[in-house]
C-alpha cells in the first residue's frame, strides 16, 4: 500500500504521535497535574463544576489548535513538494 492508502484506511494516525518527554515538558505536566488536583480539592460546588468546565474547555480549544497545525503543517508540505516538482531542474541552486 502506497501512503495515501495507509492514512484512508486509518493505518497512520498522526494525532496518536506522542510528545517526547522532554524534561521541560515533563516539568510542565507535572506542575498542571499537581495544581489541577489541589484546586480540585480546595473547591466545591458550583466552584468546582466551574473549574472542570474549564478544563473541558481548553481540552477542545487544544484538540482544534492541534487539527489546524496538522492541517497547516500538512499544506506546507505539499506547497514545499510543489515547489520541487515546479523548479527548473536545470538551475537547482539559481535562487540560492
Amino acid at each position: 500500500m502506497d501512503f495515501i492508502e495507509e492514512l484512508y484506511y486509518g493505518h497512520i494516525n498522526p494525532n496518536e504521535t506522542r510528545v517526547n518527554p522532554t524534561l521541560e515538558y515533563t516539568r510542565a505536566a507535572k506542575l498542571f497535574s499537581d495544581n489541577e488536583k489541589q484546586l480540585a480539592k480546595s473547591l466545591s460546588g458550583n466552584d468546582l463544576k466551574l473549574f472542570n468546565d474549564m478544563l473541558k474547555a481548553n481540552d477542545e480549544i487544544a484538540g482544534f489548535t492541534g487539527i489546524e497545525k496538522f492541517k497547516l503543517g500538512f499544506r506546507l508540505g505539499v506547497k514545499m513538494m510543489c515547489d520541487c516538482y515546479n523548479s527548473d531542474l536545470n538551475k537547482p541552486f539559481e535562487d540560492l
